[in-house]
């Protein structure tokens, strides 16, 4: 079987690069046996936290990676080619493709201005993985993809940032109707995200999680202290991602 979770927000520094790192590590902390094939891509060509250089890059797990250009039709053209392939694969073993979205995709992609969006979409069972921080116009970004692609939205998961402070911070949220809609009366799940120490995540940059936990940063092993603390977050923010796995056929 073929998933693929779509890690946006539209607005930018939302944490989506994390949680979408967050994710990756998830299944790579799996054993080998039981964890499917994972993809990532990475269509945030400004700021490619997830694989530009530095980042996750294909071994250790990982079948493959790429940048994509999702702001216009020949990149999802490409992406579309290699669904297919995938989706061919994911006949006998699992997949999960995991691609990190770039800052007000909304306007270039999710307005049905590019035409294919919504079958490349379909074609790839993807599932949205919304990342709301607490103003208005991150339910107002998640309201207008509603509007206009509703069968792509009909499941999904909330993920509260929780570097934009604890729960009951979301009160925008708690008290808007379509919070009732999508989590009290229909298919989409909520979950945190735990906040990640801010030294760790300076020091960490952009590389990958299970890279550090294995050889540190530049050849030194992580301090005790640190390497507890991101072992501890690792698993919050994987049991918090997880989740996912409960929506999609």
């Amino acid at each position: 079987m073929l998933k693929t979770f779509i890690i946006d927000g539209d607005k930018g520094g939302v944490g989506k690069s994390l949680a979408a790192r967050a994710l990756v590590h998830h299944y790579l902390a799996q054993p080998e046996a039981e964890r499917p094939r994972i993809v990532v891509y990475d269509a945030d060509l400004s700021n490619p936290d997830v694989c530009g250089d530095g980042g996750l890059k294909s071994g250790n797990g990982i079948m493959g990676t790429a940048m994509l250009d999702l702001s216009n039709e020949n990149g999802w053209i490409d992406f579309g080619t290699r669904v297919a392939t995938l989706t061919t694969a994911a006949e006998k073993v699992d997949y999960r493709i995991i691609v990190n979205m770039p800052a007000q995709i909304g306007t270039r992609a999710f307005d049905g201005s590019i035409h294919i969006v919504n079958e490349v979409l379909r074609e790839a069972n993807a599932i949205p993985v919304w990342l709301l921080s607490r103003t208005q116009e991150s339910i107002r970004a998640l309201n207008y993809r509603l509007r206009n692609m509703p069968a792509r939205y009909e499941a999904g998961l909330i993920v509260k940032n929780l570097f934009f402070g604890q729960s009951d911070k979301f009160a925008l949220w708690s008290a808007d109707e379509l919070q009732q809609q999508l989590i009290d009366e229909g298919a989409w799940v909520e979950t945190e995200l735990p906040e990640l120490n801010d030294q760790l995540a300076v020091m960490i940059g952009r590389r990958p999680f299970h890279e550090v936990l294995k050889d540190g940063i530049d050849g030194r092993g992580l301090q005790f202290g640190y390497r507890l603390a991101l072992e501890s977050w690792l698993k919050r923010a994987g049991s918090a991602m997880a989740k996912i796995e409960e929506l999609g056929c």
